[in-house]
């Protein structure tokens, strides 16, 4: 059924867009944070959103990182 390739390409490719939605969501908490676009109730209620994000993309890398195929 499943290679040990595609399974190993599979898992690797999970672990890029881990890497890179963390990232984004890093830079999205650090703008939202600083009040750099509007200092409002809304900025605030996004930063609460992209905290949430961050912290569940950070808790999939791991999770990822611990798990990993070599």
């Amino acid at each position: 059924m499943f290679q040990k390739e595609d399974i190993i390409t599979s898992h690797l490719k999970k672990k890029a867009q881990s890497k890179l939605t963390l990232a984004i969501s890093a830079f999205a908490v650090i703008i939202t944070s600083s009040g750099y676009l509007f200092n409002s109730k809304e900025v605030i209620f996004l930063f609460y959103i992209f905290n949430f994000i961050f912290f569940y993309n950070l808790i999939i890398y791991y999770l990822l990182k611990k798990h990993d195929i070599n």
